[in-house]
This record gives C-alpha cells, sequence and structure tokens, in this order.
C-alpha cells in the first residue's frame, strides 16, 4: 500500500447529507429500473454504488442493514418482475447481484477499519512533540503534523507541497548523495542535521529517515526530528566550563590533588558491617587499618603547581596512590577518615610529604567533601606549601626575640633615667636644705631655729626620696599601689610645700587658690603629689628668661561634676603650636639639656588614676603655659 498523509477529518455535515440524499436516489432508481423495466436483475449489481456513496458514513452494522435492505429490494424487484416463473439466467444475474453486494460490502468494511486504523496513528503523530512529516520521491512535503507547526513556525496548509530541504534549508552532516545512499541500503537513516525557522532562527535536530515502499515500488520518508539545540548549548556550555576548570586548575599557585576516595567509603561501610561504632577508638588501637585504607586511595590528577612542589616533570611519573608520599608516622590521614565517616563538610589538616627527592615538605592541606557518593572519585584538595612561611616563622621568631632583647635595654634605659629624674627632686631639695642649715650654722652667732627648720626639711625631703624609690620599686614589681582617699586641697598645698624653697630662689610668686574644700580623689598619694611637684616646677623653670616681676604660678582647684580639676598656670613663654600636642611624649622637651620625661611620667601618673592631663590654649590677653589635670572625684 502507498504510503501518503493520513486524513484527519470527516466530510462536513452538509456534505455528509448529500452523500446520504444520492445513496437513497441510486437505490430508488435502481429499484424501479428493476422492477418496471425488461432489464430484469440486470441492474441489481448497481446496488453496489449505495454501499461506496453511504459505507463511510454508515460505518458497522449500520453498513450490513444497508446491504441487507439493497438486498431485499433486488430480491423484491426479482419476484416482482418473474413472479412464479423462475427462469435460470435471471436467477443467475441476481445470485451475481447478490454476491457482489456481499463482497461490497465486506471490502468496505475492512477498508472503513483500516482508514480508521490510518486516522488513529495520524492522530498519534499529531500528538507527539517530536516534528514529524512525510516527503515523496521528489522531496514533496505530503504531511506536517503539529509538533512540525510548533517546532519550525510553518502552518500545515503552508508546508505542505514544499521542497523539505529547501524550505528548511537543511544543512546535512555528509553529501546528501552518501546519506541517500545509506538510506537505499538500510532502509533509514539518522543523524544531526541544522535546520532554520520560519522567523530565521537555526536548530540542531536529531533526525531520524525511514524508508518505506508500496507494492509498486514508489517510496516516502517518513522523517522525525527532535530538537536538541539546548542540549547542543548546554553540552557547548558543559565544555567550556570544563575547559574554565582546566585552565584554573592547571594555574593556580596552589597545588590541587584530586582523589578517588570511592576505596574509602567501601572500606568503612566494611568497618560498619563488621560492628564498628567508634570508629576514632577502632583506629587508636589498630593503626594499621588506617595505613591499609590509605594505600586504597588513587591519586587521578595534580596541577602544574603540584608537579613543581614534588619535583615530579610530568602527570604520568606522579605518584599514583596516598600512602606513597605520606610517611609512615603521619596521623593526618586518621584524622581524615574520623571527619569523613562523621560527614564532615571539610577537612583541614597540617601534616609533611615526601618529594620526588625524598624532602619532606610540611603543607596544609584543605579540602571540601562531596555532598553524596556520586563526586567521590574525583575529590579536589587543596595542598599549601608551608616550607617558606615556616622559614618566616623562624625569621619573624628571631626578629622578635632580638626586638625584645632591645626593647628591654631601652626599657631600663628609660627606667634609669625616670628613676633620676624623679629622685633628682628630693635630691637637690635635701642639699639646698642642707645647704641652708650650713649657711645658718656658719653666721658669727647662728641661727639655731632656722638651722633646725632647714634640717627638717632635709629630713622631709629625704622621706619623700624613699617614698619615690619605694613607688618606683613598687612600679617594677607590679605590686598593687597603696590608694587613699584624699582631699584634693591638701594635696594641692602638701605638693606646694615641696617647691616652696625653688619657687623662693627663682622669685616666683606663689598663687595658690584652692576652691574644692569638700572635694576628695582616690589614688596614691606619693605619686599624684610627684605629679604634682613636677608640673609645678616645670612652670618654675619656664619663667627663668622672663623678668623676674613677672613671674608668677598660679595653681588653683576646683569641682566640675564628678571631677576633680587642677590647673597650673605660668608666665614663661608658653608652648609653641606645634609642641602642645606632643608635649607628653616620652623624651620630648623644649628645654635646652631637658630629658623629656617629667611630663611623660605626668601623665602616666594621671592615666594611672583613670584622668586626663592636657595643654589648655591661652586665653586673650594671657601668656605662657597652661596645664589642667582632671581626676575623678568620689561621690
Amino acid at each position: 500500500m502507498r504510503f501518503s498523509p493520513f486524513p484527519s477529518s470527516r466530510p462536513s455535515a452538509v456534505g455528509r447529507r448529500l452523500r446520504l440524499a444520492g445513496a437513497a436516489l441510486i437505490a430508488a432508481a435502481v429499484f424501479v429500473i428493476d422492477t418496471f423495466t425488461p432489464l430484469s436483475s440486470a441492474v441489481a449489481v448497481l446496488y453496489v454504488l449505495v454501499l461506496l456513496l453511504v459505507g463511510e458514513e454508515l460505518p458497522g452494522r449500520r453498513l450490513w442493514v444497508v446491504t441487507l435492505a439493497c438486498a431485499a429490494m433486488a430480491t423484491t424487484s426479482f419476484a416482482f418482475a418473474h413472479g412464479e416463473d423462475v427462469e435460470l439466467a435471471p436467477t443467475l444475474r441476481l445470485m451475481v447481484s447478490l454476491a457482489a453486494l456481499g463482497v461490497a460490502a465486506f471490502l468496505t468494511g475492512r477498508n472503513l477499519a483500516a482508514r480508521e486504523i490510518l486516522q488513529a496513528q495520524a492522530r498519534l503523530l499529531d500528538v507527539t512533540s517530536d516534528a514529524i512529516f512525510i516527503r515523496d520521491a521528489q522531496g514533496r512535503i505530503t504531511f506536517w503534523n503539529r509538533g512540525a507547526e510548533r517546532l519550525y513556525g510553518w502552518t500545515r496548509d503552508e508546508a505542505l507541497g514544499q521542497d523539505a530541504h529547501r524550505l528548511l534549508a537543511t544543512a546535512l552532516p555528509a553529501p546528501s548523495e552518501d546519506i541517500a545512499a545509506l538510506v537505499a541500503r538500510d532502509g533509514a537513516w539518522q543523524g544531526e542535521v541544522s535546520q532554520r525557522r520560519k522567523d530565521g532562527g537555526i536548530l540542531t535536530v536529531l533526525s531520524e529517515w525511514i524508508l518505506e515502499r508500496d507494492e509498486t515500488g514508489a517510496h516516502a520518508l517518513l522523517e522525525s526530528n527532535t530538537d536538541i539545540s539546548d542540549l547542543r548549548r548546554a553540552d557547548e556550555a558543559l565544555r567550556r566550563s570544563e575547559a574554565r576548570y582546566r585552565t584554573i586548575f592547571n594555574t593556580l599557585a596552589v597545588s590541587i590533588w584530586e582523589h578517588d576516595f570511592r576505596p574509602v567509603k567501601a572500606a568503612l561501610d566494611e568497618l560498619r558491617a563488621q560492628g564498628v561504632t567508634d570508629l576514632a577508638e577502632h583506629l587508636a588501637r589498630n593503626p594499621e587499618v588506617a595505613r591499609e585504607i590509605k594505600t586504597r586511595v588513587g591519586i587521578t590528577d595534580v596541577n602544574a603547581t603540584a608537579l613543581k612542589m614534588m619535583g615530579v616533570a610530568d602527570k604520568a611519573g606522579f605518584f599514583q596512590r596516598l600512602d606513597e608520599l605520606l610517611p609512615e608516622t603521619d596521623d593526618s590521614f586518621a584524622q581524615f577518615l574520623i571527619a569523613f565517616d562523621a560527614g564532615a563538610p571539610r577537612f583541614e589538616t597540617e601534616t609533611t610529604v615526601r618529594s620526588r627527592t625524598g624532602e619532606m615538605i610540611p603543607v596544609m592541606v584543605a579540602l571540601n567533601f562531596p555532598s553524596d557518593a556520586q563526586g567521590l572519585d574525583r575529590v579536589q584538595a587543596s595542598i599549601v606549601d608551608l616550607t617558606e612561611q615556616r622559614r618566616m616563622q623562624e625569621r619573624l621568631d628571631r626578629a622578635r626575640a632580638e626586638l625584645e632583647h632591645a626593647l628591654r635595654a631601652a626599657t631600663l634605659g628609660v627606667l634609669s633615667a625616670s628613676i633620676a629624674h624623679e629622685v633628682n627632686q628630693p635630691l637637690a631639695a635635701i642639699s639646698n636644705a642642707a645647704g641652708a642649715a650650713q649657711r645658718w650654722l656658719d653666721r658669727e652667732t647662728p641661727d639655731l631655729d632656722e638651722a633646725k627648720e632647714a634640717v627638717a626639711d632635709v629630713v622631709h625631703a629625704a622621706a619623700h626620696a624613699a617614698e619615690v624609690v619605694r613607688g618606683i620599686r613598687g612600679l617594677i614589681a607590679q605590686t598593687p599601689a597603696d590608694r587613699a582617699p584624699l582631699p584634693l586641697d591638701g594635696l594641692l598645698a602638701a605638693s606646694a610645700g615641696f617647691v616652696r624653697r625653688e619657687i623662693a630662689e627663682h622669685g616666683v610668686e606663689l598663687i595658690l587658690d584652692p576652691q574644692a574644700p569638700d572635694t576628695v580623689v582616690h589614688g596614691d598619694r606619693v605619686v599624684l603629689q610627684q605629679a604634682l611637684v613636677n608640673l609645678m616646677l616645670n612652670g618654675v623653670q619656664a619663667m627663668s628668661a622672663v623678668p623676674v616681676e613677672t613671674r608668677r604660678l598660679h595653681v588653683r582647684s576646683r569641682r566640675e561634676g564628678g571631677e576633680a580639676v587642677i590647673e597650673i598656670a605660668d608666665t614663661g613663654p608658653g608652648f609653641p603650636p606645634d609642641a602642645a600636642d606632643r608635649a607628653f611624649e616620652t623624651f620630648f622637651t623644649t628645654k635646652p639639656g631637658g630629658m623629656g620625661l617629667g611630663l611623660a611620667i605626668c601623665r602616666s601618673a594621671v592615666a594611672a588614676h583613670d584622668g586626663r592631663i592636657a595643654v589648655l590654649p591661652s586665653t586673650a590677653g594671657e601668656i605662657g603655659a597652661r596645664i589642667e589635670v582632671r581626676l575623678p572625684a568620689v561621690v
């Protein structure tokens, strides 16, 4: 049977009614002619035309009903025309007509059944999502399913009769003559082709051709095409991604090793099956288990950095198994097995590997475990060579030790200078008081009262020096400070008493202005007194270059909120603008021959009492320096 396009629909309702009416007219005409003309059953065979007309419209039992009706009409006409006078010839013509009706009904029914099968096949081809079309021996399209309409954009009416390859601009993977020869020999062909859509888009389809021949030798090709453009794009994207991955893999400055950890999982599953529940304890009691599993781990790939680090020329010469490069004493693999068995997402450790030359290289290993067992055949580990880092750490440790030694030496120097600075003031006071006592005693008439007062100053200054030394020793020994409540105004008066003779010798007018009679601070009396003495002496020494009549040292105290405030102002030249911010830095000084420790020590002392010290800007019409100390006041 010739392979042809399948009918897809029945005639319209109007056409159906016309065919039934025509069949009825033909049946009536044949009945009249057969009954009332001398042809005598010769025309009864024309009832076959009735079956041919109604066969498509009245399939199944209704077709046989029509057949029996036509047979009955033929028999009635025969009886009416011949009556009881039955002749042989008319009877034979009647038998032939009835046989023809039976054969026609049988063939029509079988043809309708075959037609229904073909229509079902055509509907099935329309349901499929693949593009299916049929082209005849000349390449013209004779069938075009809905899948082809969706894929290519041309409707069935637009495609039928068109040259398929010209319409679709088909690009074959081989010469068309070679493919035609394969189809003629094998009856089928399959391959990837490129085709064009109606909108100009290019598709890549998997095309399958099937050759159909009829009994006359004529043939047609059924072509089924599946769009694989997305698959091809995905495949191309995958290839590009793989190429990028390989480029990154081979050019990273970090060593990358790929391992096959499937044997590890199999070994751990085997241990579980043997009843091992605590893997860490089992490996601790049986270290040979970890060593044996290590021999199963294969190294499947490495990058160029790994080759260089391990002293291997190419990948073919690299280590094949993990145990070849890990020393016998390595215990990191057991840690890895425990993490792997526990389902940890990541594992990091430091270990040592043996290069091809036998050198032991300290490394850091980091890897991420795949989420499922499917990726265990290619698990990448990042290997960082720690050799240079260890060398840098050793150099850093040596430099740190040298720096600490230098700092200790510098600290001793600063401490020595600090001790000298702190003790110098009471020693100077002792010297001055002793000299005054000697002068009072050397007079023609010794002034014993003044001498006694001077000796008392010596004793007081010596006691103060002893307290300073004790405080420094306590600082070095890190002993707790001796802190107590101290009245602010009393602290200020006591501190001014220590510099009374220096103030008198320099001709300085001391203006003591206590305005905080009820304010108390909590601290170490010696430390705070020494800080205030240093500040006052700095002010006295700063005024050595100004006329005597203008030398005034103004010391004030007051309370502001929760703070006790002490302000010390002199009438000296003051701080240069660029020196005010650096005044409290260690070894910074504006005095010739100064050590730069006085204000630094004052800052440390005030800070140790949770206070603040600062150089205040001069107000309009005033000269000299103003330093303010703020300490927390006892509530």
